[in-house]
């Protein structure tokens, strides 16, 4: 039997840039005033740069001083930003029924500049403290998918609440304005001369900024005290398998998020209000924006990108964006895209610098980012939501298993490959690479988490091209692992201590994302479907394949590469399944 299941996102909380509380961040945004401002600060850049800093202040009184002595900067705003989502809401966090999500791409990634690791350098680390502050039961859950993670950690919540795992899930998303993301982006030359100004002609890059927000999504509706509720209708998650650092020159990679969310949601384009769109203000995300909402059917709907109000604040983009949504579907306003004059993309956008009232009840809010991925989910009043039907529980098989230890591969119980004792990890991974007749040029120029990734995948999918059995977008990658991208996180600050702020590789820096290693496996085998990277302290491999089943339901996959892979200072471990759903 089928049964139908809404669920609300409500008590959404904003500290940035323009304030210690959503109200604050709202009345700023309506009198057209931006956080983004020209930052003279070497500790964050040799060179002065336009950014967004969140100031002291208000957001520091959630929480007694003393209280958060022993916390960083960033899990002091991750629990000021939930503190107020817990008041708003009314509820006990510390329940059976509750579960605590953070979005981050690089968490306390300024810890690196200390001269010893820290436990606060580990994202699950972060999260568990976080979560013990407020006494929570469930260990925590970080999704870090690059700058989607806020998006895809809204769209996890959504599917464990459907999936009838939990109740109530936090969702809070934040990262920090450091030297260590400002000269990766630098290296990449994206960071704009002026405020950026998506979507716009004479755009140049974007602008970097920090924040924190936190929303409560809830299958309760006691939970829910806003005066117009909002409820999630569906979302989706996929890739490019285009490139790795380069968004798809065609859309389709997002074109595939929008149209999988709007199916989930039951929706067709003349349902949906409005737009909110991820518009970095780069030249080529934003024409690639511009083709995915032609390919949807959406480029003439009213559309907006609030970056230039708040600058890119990475795994805080798709929480903070969100809450402004919830606040646009309420109070019937669409945001302006501040600095917009003239359109600079190949499709022409619904876009105005000015702030429009008009009738919305249903908006799409879209996220993409390095690693080739897209994400995409549905939000609507609850009066004109539609009823969501909770499908029955996908049955799948195992296919095929490989696992990677210390100088050993095993696929199906059976030995590989075997290296001497003691042999460096970048001798065995290129004589594992040579065992399989392999011939990608690609290989060399990874970091060694994607190489682990690359040759564990290589061996589980060889003899039968199992891919090709199914469409691109019917085929999908959930995979976690420990320690993110900490290796290659710490000869990023190296380069930058040692050489200087210019000196920045982007060759490196593209692999400080732990979900570059999907990236690199979908262009390998061409897949295009759901892509979410977790963050836990050990293989929850009952987890990852709940979430995987899950994911397969509501975006009707056939089948799903699923695991765990983690390289950190010689050590590592990977093991990876090929699962596929039966009919």
């Amino acid at each position: 039997m089928e049964h139908s299941l809404k669920t609300y996102i409500t008590a959404g909380t904003i500290i940035s840039s323009l304030g210690a509380t959503t109200t604050e961040n709202m009345r700023h945004i309506r009198a057209y005033r931006s956080g983004i401002r020209l930052l003279d600060d070497p500790a964050l850049y040799e060179a002065p740069f336009m950014g967004a800093r969140i100031e002291s202040g208000g957001w520091e009184k959630e929480s007694p001083a003393d209280a958060l002595s022993g916390y960083t900067r960033l899990e002091r705003l991750f629990i000021a930003s939930l503190t107020g989502a817990i008041r708003q809401s009314g509820i006990d966090p510390s329940g059976t029924d509750c579960l605590l999500i953070l979005s981050t791409t690089k968490g306390n990634i300024d810890g690196l500049t200390t001269d010893s690791f820290r436990e606060a350098l580990f994202l699950s680390a972060m999260a568990q403290k976080i979560a013990d502050y407020f006494g929570m039961s469930h260990q925590p859950v970080v999704v870090s998918t690059a700058c989607i993670s806020g998006v895809s950690a809204l769209i996890a919540a959504y599917r464990l609440i459907m999936g009838g795992r939990y109740k109530r899930v936090l969702v809070a998303g934040g990262d920090l304005l450091t030297r260590f993301v400002v000269t990766g982006f630098q290296s990449f030359k994206s960071v704009g001369a002026g405020r950026c100004r998506p979507y716009d002609k004479k755009r140049d890059g974007l602008s970097l900024g920090e924040a924190c927000g936190a929303v409560l999504v809830t299958s309760d509706r006691h939970d829910v005290r806003d005066r117009s509720p909002i409820v999630i209708e569906g979302g989706a998650v996929t890739n490019d398998a285009h490139h790795i650092s380069a968004p798809s020159r065609t859309g389709e990679g997002l074109y595939n998020a929008v149209s999988h969310a709007m199916e989930e949601a039951g929706v067709q384009p003349c349902d949906i209000s409005c737009v909110n769109a991820h518009g970095t203000a780069t030249v080529y995300n934003d024409e690639m924006e511009s083709k995915a909402m032609h390919l949807s059917g959406l480029d003439a709907h009213p559309l907006n990108s609030l970056k230039a109000y708040w600058g890119h604040t990475l795994g805080a983009s798709g929480i903070i964006e969100t809450i402004a949504c919830m606040e646009e579907l309420r109070s019937g306003e669409l945001f302006g895209t501040l600095g917009f004059e003239a359109t600079g993309t190949t499709y022409p956008l619904n876009l105005s610098d000015r702030h429009r009232h008009m009738p919305l009840h249903r908006c799409l809010k879209t996220a993409s980012g390095f690693g080739g991925c897209n994400a995409a989910i549905v939000l609507a009043l609850e009066a004109q939501a539609k009823q969501p039907v909770r499908r029955p529980p996908v049955r799948t098989r195992l296919v095929r298993r490989c696992t990677i230890g210390q100088g050993t591969v095993v696929r199906d119980g059976t030995v590989v490959f075997h290296s001497a004792p003691g042999e460096a990890f970048s001798s065995f991974i290129r004589a594992a690479y040579a065992h399989l007749s392999l011939d990608d040029r690609r290989f060399y120029k990874m970091d060694d988490l994607c190489k682990l990734g690359y040759i564990t995948a290589a061996c589980l999918l060889s003899d039968v091209d199992w891919t090709s059995r199914y469409k691109p977008e019917e085929t999908g990658i959930v995979l976690s692992n420990a320690s993110s991208s900490l290796y290659t996180d710490i000869r990023h600050q190296q380069v930058i201590d040692d050489l200087g702020d210019k000196e920045a590789s982007p060759a490196v820096f593209v692999y400080t994302l732990p979900n570059v290693v999907m990236g690199e496996l979908c262009i390998r085998y061409n897949i295009r479907g759901e892509n979410t990277f977790f963050i836990t302290p050990a293989y929850d491999r009952a987890f990852i394949r709940k979430y995987a089943l899950l994911a397969m339901e509501r975006q009707k996959l056939q089948a799903c590469l699923v695991g765990w892979c983690d390289y950190l200072d010689g050590h590592y471990r990977s093991q990876l399944e090929w699962i596929e759903r039966i009919t």
